[in-house]
């Protein structure tokens, strides 16, 4: 029998290891969360690693690809000064007076914080009749003079204008911004609220829009919601919402919110399908303020089978239960104080503590202490300065 001896095989290569492919690494990395110190972390296991994360494409993909910034800290403007907190967990929070503008203050404190959106922040100056757009990243700022109509300025509000296909709002530094700002006016027995809007573009301002007000004493509050394309404001003394479409070009009076009683701490927010919708911290058992123990409460706007517009109460929560509190809550010592569309979160302060509530889950998460809150807005952002800084070494 015919023995023939089998030559021995060579070694097959080596099999490459996954993370040897950067297109495979790159899909990896890209799917860290957005918080500044995941994507830090990895660029500093390997060169290779820091080669993709800090490569300009990569930072543009990773941004579409979370869409929604996360929540970077928050400003808050009181007694002539504006200051910055981090929430980032140590040691990746951002130093104390990183973010920070100095303001000329005349006489009594004349500046407001009134917006915060797409990385930039709004202050209003009434007697100057000014706005300052500031970019807390890059430092940026424009001054700029509203048109002479303008003379009360009940509030305004700041968009990022990019239009391009793919844009990530969050890190539109170089992005064209828009500026709305929102007045009454007021004759006998008539109020018209009008607004108009500055384009970073052309650097000019539009034409004047108006629409009528229910009565005379009707303001607008400074917090507004974008939803859509269409920014949203309450309107005090009334439980209405101003709506100014920015897509038409169109003013209008949505009335009274079903469910908020004057005095209860009330937002408007988005609901699940980009529509428009309120929070509220209120009681179901009284028709009227009471001293009862506050519940969370939220509405979304619908259009029946009869085509009409209508408020419909989606979700209703004892205050307590929701924050997994042990001890009664006073009313008098619990309020919403802002809403961030990028994180889809209310901010609410109860007895010294602000919690952020995540809408979708329903989550609450204690933030900081403070004996008291004026004037709260949130800053979300892609903050990559830790990366950037590594394509010097």
């Amino acid at each position: 029998m015919d023995r023939r001896r089998r030559r021995p095989s060579s070694p097959s290569p080596a099999a490459e290891h996954p993370l040897e492919d950067d297109d495979l690494l790159r899909e990896i990395l890209l799917r860290l969360p957005s918080q500044p110190p995941y994507l830090l972390r990895a660029s500093l296991v390997a060169k290779r690693w820091r080669h993709i994360a800090i490569d300009p494409k990569f930072l543009r993909r990773f941004r579409v690809h979370h869409r929604k910034p996360p929540l970077l800290g928050d400003f808050s403007y009181e007694y002539g000064r504006l200051s910055s907190r981090s929430t980032l967990d140590l040691p990746y929070r951002i130093p104390p007076g990183h973010f920070s503008l100095q303001l000329q203050v005349h006489g009594r404190d004349p500046w407001r914080l009134v917006d915060c959106r797409h990385g930039r922040v709004l202050l209003l100056n009434r007697e100057r009749r000014q706005v300052i757009v500031w970019d807390p990243v890059t430092g940026d700022r424009s001054l700029l003079s509203v048109p002479p109509e303008f003379e009360d300025m009940h509030t305004a509000a700041v968009l990022c204008a990019a239009g391009e296909q793919g844009h990530a709002h969050g890190a539109c530094h170089s992005s064209p911004f828009k500026v709305v700002v929102v007045d009454s006016y007021e004759h006998d027995n008539e109020a018209v609220a009008f607004t108009s809007v500055y384009c970073s573009e052309t650097g000019v301002w539009s034409d004047l829009l108006s629409t009528p007000l229910p009565y005379r004493g009707v303001t607008v509050v400074n917090a507004g919601t974008l939803v859509g394309n269409t920014l949203h404001w309450l309107l005090k003394r009334y439980s209405g919402i101003l709506e100014f479409d920015l897509d038409r070009q169109t003013l209008a009076v949505i009335h009274r919110l079903p469910g908020a009683y004057y005095g209860d701490s009330v937002r408007i927010i988005q609901v699940d399908d980009s529509s428009v919708g309120f929070s509220a911290l209120s009681c179901t058992r009284c028709p009227f303020p009471c001293y009862h123990q506050p519940c969370f409460q939220m509405w979304d706007r619908k259009v029946n089978c009869n085509g009409v517009a209508v408020w419909v109460l989606r979700k209703c929560i004892e205050l307590q239960k929701l924050l997994g509190l042990g001890f009664k809550i006073d009313k008098e010592r619990a309020r919403i104080v802002h809403y961030a569309e990028d994180v889809h979160a209310l901010f609410l302060w109860v007895h010294s503590s602000l919690f952020m509530v995540q809408l979708e889950s329903m989550q609450p998460k204690e933030l900081f202490k403070s004996d008291n809150i004026h004037t709260y807005y949130p800053f979300t952002g892609f903050y990559d300065e830790g990366i950037s800084s590594l394509k010097e070494k």
